[in-house]
């Protein structure tokens, strides 16, 4: 068995293996805790998004539910942070994934008897986006000290495919699950993959993590946190370049209820079949980053932005159902390519202390940034339709990184790459 306090020894020999994240115990367990958690919430998420649209016949709907979902995972993901610096990341994570069993079991249980109403999705969004705020950067901050640096750009691909990754099987098992035992069993089974996850991550051998004595105060730590990321220009620049991108381009997702109803006619299954190919593209991106070798980081995320945008503006304009889908393959590989790109050039160049702030950060613009752009395009496809929102969205970023395709300050973020340890 190989942990965190033998993998020194023994990086430069597994860090040339293929899919080397793999070759340590510990996030393996890790890896397929996180497998299973997401698997039972794409089959929540498949049942929501239908049931909200149901209740409500209003895509502004979903974007408000995604706007309760946005708004705590900036601000609590910033708490989040600082608890991460301050305390063992190892323990926060088993602290949130007992507390996340609460509001995934009260949902099963109303939707189960027949008493659920959209205010009941509003207030679980909120407070289920509160524990995942306050939880993720530990689950951010944890996967580096699991694996050497040599490991690191193959653990991050992995650990972001968990999620679209586990679109492959949820979105599936939702159908079947509707069609054999009704609505409710999805929420039941979501609750089932809670304890799976749980039970996976309690059988992780921690590596021990080193904690200092703080003596400034919690609201000291935000604003240390904010100050770090704001004058480390490579930080600033990468978060931000990346909250424009999820902002503008990736509200895509919580629309998928109405073109499966309203665009393409295809109902509950080929909802299913929508959100299972941008997981097939992230499977296939986030492996393909786990096998190569070294490769510019920041000039990736670029290309991958620009590649997206061109993929949602057809998206948006086809009418062909199988097209879209093919489509709609590739925008999931551009995205897990652009984030796990930034993600590991922020993991590289991150000062241990304020590992977990910024993480809080990071997740404030990759999982906040895009539930807030939702909300506006909800609005703007209540109005002109989806198609036109996610259009809209597409040509904005594509004249984004325009311009920051010309700014030298996205390019110094890579540039002193080389220079820089390897382990």
């Amino acid at each position: 068995m190989i942990e965190q306090g033998t993998h020194q020894s023994t990086s430069s020999s597994k860090g040339a293996k293929r899919l080397a994240a793999f070759h340590y115990r510990s996030f393996t367990l890790y890896w397929l805790s996180q497998v299973a958690t997401n698997i039972g919430s794409w089959m929540q998420q498949v049942a929501t998004g239908w049931l909200v649209l149901q209740l409500t016949n209003s895509p502004a709907a979903l974007g408000f539910n995604a706007l309760l979902q946005g708004l705590p995972l900036i601000v609590f993901g910033l708490i989040g942070g600082v608890i991460a610096d301050r305390f063992d990341r190892y323990r926060l994570m088993v602290a949130t994934g007992i507390a996340q069993l609460i509001p995934d079991v009260t949902l099963a249980v109303l939707v189960w008897t027949g008493h659920i109403r959209p205010e009941h999705v509003y207030v679980y969004s909120l407070t289920s986006a509160c524990l995942s705020g306050v939880g993720n950067p530990s689950r951010q901050s944890f996967v580096p000290s699991l694996v050497p640096r040599p490991a690191l750009l193959s653990a991050l691909a992995l650990s972001s495919m968990t999620w679209q990754g586990s679109a492959l099987i949820g979105p599936s098992l939702a159908g079947v699950a509707l069609a054999l035992w009704g609505l409710p069993a999805n929420f039941n089974i979501n609750v089932m993959s809670d304890v799976v996850s749980l039970v996976l991550v309690l059988l992780v051998r921690a590596p021990r993590q080193a904690l200092e004595h703080h003596v400034t105060s919690g609201l000291q730590g935000i604003r240390e946190g904010l100050s770090y990321a704001w004058h480390d220009q490579r930080v600033r620049v990468l978060l931000s370049s990346m909250a424009i991108m999820t902002f503008l381009a990736r509200p895509y997702t919580q629309f998928m209820p109405v073109f499966a109803r309203d665009v393409f006619n295809v109902g509950p299954p080929g909802l299913g079949l929508m959100l299972t190919m941008p997981a097939i593209g992230t499977i296939a991106a986030a492996f393909g980053l786990a096998l190569i070798g070294p490769i510019p980081l920041v000039r990736t995320f670029v290309l991958a932005s620009f590649a997206l945008c061109l993929t949602l503006i057809a998206f948006a304009i086809t009418l062909n159902f199988p097209l879209a889908l093919g489509l709609l393959l590739i925008t999931g590989a551009c995205i897990t390519t652009a984030l796990t790109t930034v993600n590991t050039r922020l993991q590289e160049v991150l000062s241990e202390p304020y590992r977990g702030r910024v993480m809080g950060l990071f997740q404030a613009s990759n999982q906040g940034s895009w539930r807030l752009g939702a909300t506006p395009a909800g609005l703007l496809a209540d109005v002109w339709g989806a198609p036109f929102a996610i259009s809209l969205g597409a040509v904005l970023l594509l004249g984004v990184l325009g311009a920051l395709a010309r700014s030298s300050a996205l390019w110094d973020a890579e540039a002193d790459r080389s220079r820089e340890p390897t382990a």
